[in-house]
């Protein structure tokens, strides 16, 4: 079978996307002492999270951009200035839903078109739920919504089959991939919302040509199910998966071209570029950290021997934390209690409870991608840890 250059690329993203979470997976249940990345590493959403927390939460300090910043980065600034090639391209999410709309094809299932409404395109729906995820967040209730994340759902099925909402949220999603084209990046995709806006601010799109009759040959294949604009130039909408611009114009026209400002891409320069731009960006910005201080902020000699119970507000809210002092010395830290999202907080307890009992110090840089959690469970130790002070 020949394979067409986006699919080839979103099977190597997505075996990859496999392949971390299975070796991460190995790795919290203790079977192997290394990983590729966290699931937080890959997590498109760290760096609003990053951002909200610095100007919301007291305790926030900077340690530089994280690699789930870094992503966020990568994907707005690729966005904005080549469109939605997360999209088309690399998302895992959205290579499922094509892989499933061709095996809809293969097994005659006859495809259903979106309704599109005359005064209302469903399509809007994915720009109130990425309102409705900011505000929540703003407020602080962003674990209410991370449970319904198929995103989330999709590396926990490589992750113990760890079940949630959002698995039927994923269940669903596929489903309805057998039967119409991406249903889930069209109509509920917050990701893609935040993308589309950047793509209309952006110099890249793709024109059909001034002779085009409006045949919609060149469309015919288009996964998101773009019709003939009213302009030259297609919605923002576009995945840019850039199927229309290969398809060859019925009338021996030039069809459709993509275009960078005054410029003219072919589909490989377009291809490289946008991986480079976000490969790069992914790579090198973490990169860039402050000088990390080592100078600890516990005074060992004062620590009374006992069992301490602390606390902290993580991403999910309150968490109880155990600390355990032997011998002037933290020797066991717990979580007794906590609504932390399955897939962040299991490094966060395992590697910050290492890293401050075999330092006997506080001062431990976060996990990437898992922000919240971790300084939650930091200033749940350092609560456990004030009460073990000695008091003069």
């Amino acid at each position: 079978m020949n394979l067409k250059k986006r699919s080839l690329i979103q099977i190597v993203f997505t075996l990859l996307m496999i392949l971390i979470s299975i070796i991460y997976f190995l790795y919290i249940n203790g079977t192997i002492n290394w990983r590729i990345l966290s699931i937080g590493d890959i997590n498109p959403y760290g760096g609003w999270s990053a951002l909200k927390s610095a100007f919301t939460d007291p305790s926030f300090r900077w340690r530089g951009i994280s690699k789930s910043m870094a992503l966020t980065i990568g994907i707005s600034l690729t966005a904005l200035l080549m469109g939605r090639f997360f999209c088309g391209f690399i998302c895992p999410i959205g290579a499922l839903q094509d892989f499933f709309k061709f095996l809809g094809v293969k097994l005659g299932i006859k495809e259903k078109k979106l309704p599109k409404g005359k005064f209302f395109n469903p399509e809007i729906l994915k720009y109130f739920i990425l309102l409705l995820i900011l505000i929540l967040s703003i407020l602080g209730k962003g674990n209410v919504v991370s449970p319904y994340s198929p995103w989330l759902a999709y590396l926990n099925v490589f992750m113990g089959m760890s079940f949630q909402i959002g698995s039927i949220v994923l269940l669903l999603i596929v489903l309805s991939s057998l039967f119409s084209k991406r249903v889930f990046c069209r109509w509920f995709c917050p990701l893609g919302a935040f993308q589309s806006l950047l793509s209309a601010l952006g110099p890249s799109n793709i024109y059909s040509n001034k002779r085009c009759n409006g045949c919609n040959y060149c469309l015919k294949n288009c996964p998101v199910n773009i019709e003939k604009p009213n302009k030259l130039e297609i919605s923002p909408e576009c995945i840019k998966c850039l199927e229309c611009e290969e398809s060859q114009c019925l009338k021996g026209t030039e069809g459709y071209s993509l275009n960078f400002g005054r410029f003219s891409l072919v589909k490989n320069q377009y291809i490289t570029i946008s991986l480079i731009l976000l490969i790069s960006i992914y790579l090198l910005l973490p990169l860039i950290k402050p000088k990390a201080s080592s100078q600890s902020i516990v005074d060992l000699d004062s620590l009374k021997d006992g069992t301490y119970i602390g606390t902290g507000i993580g991403f999910g809210g309150i968490m109880q934390v155990e600390v355990i002092v032997e011998n002037n010395r933290i020797i066991e830290i717990y979580p007794i209690s906590h609504s932390e999202t399955t897939g962040y907080y299991e490094e966060v307890f395992k590697k910050i409870s290492l890293e401050i009992i075999e330092t006997q110090n506080l001062n431990i840089d976060t996990i990437s991608g898992a922000t919240a959690s971790s300084r939650g469970f930091i200033n749940g130790v350092k609560s456990g840890i004030s009460q073990a002070l000695e008091r003069k």
